[in-house]
């Protein structure tokens, strides 16, 4: 005895959208989740180095751009040392992290200064640097 289904054939289509619909989710999960590069707005060269930086995604960007004028700025913002000291001590309930985006030019001992300000304060302190090219 042969068995015949009385109801309607589907479209293929019907079983495609579903897959579509997953790749499309597959590839916004891993444009939205890649590894995402902080920037400070403030454009400095920065040395080369193969070191990885992980885990600072949050974390407070302070630049120190070249030039003997001492200029600072924290999240974009062009402040002073002293200003920046006020800054660090009024964020005690956010993220205590603090990434120093110095360029190659900078007085090294502000840079260092800087981040001795940072940590004092409680912060962790990763130094900003770019991939040597290939």
């Amino acid at each position: 005895m042969k068995l015949e289904s009385h109801l309607p054939k589907q479209s293929p289509w019907l079983y495609t959208v579903p897959l579509l619909n997953t790749i499309l989710l597959l590839l916004v999960y891993f444009l939205l989740t890649s590894n995402f590069v902080v920037q400070s707005g403030i454009k400095v060269e920065q040395p080369q180095s193969n070191s990885r930086l992980t885990g600072f995604d949050r974390a407070h960007i302070i630049t120190v751009p070249a030039g003997l004028e001492n200029a600072l700025y924290f999240d974009g913002v062009r402040i002073t040392t002293g200003e920046l000291r006020e800054k660090l001590k009024a964020n005690r309930e956010g993220e205590r992290r603090a990434i120093i985006h110095a360029a190659k030019q900078a007085q090294h001992g502000r840079v260092i200064e800087i981040g001795n300000i940072a940590l004092e304060l409680g912060y962790e302190v990763a130094y900003s640097t770019v991939p040597p090219k290939a």
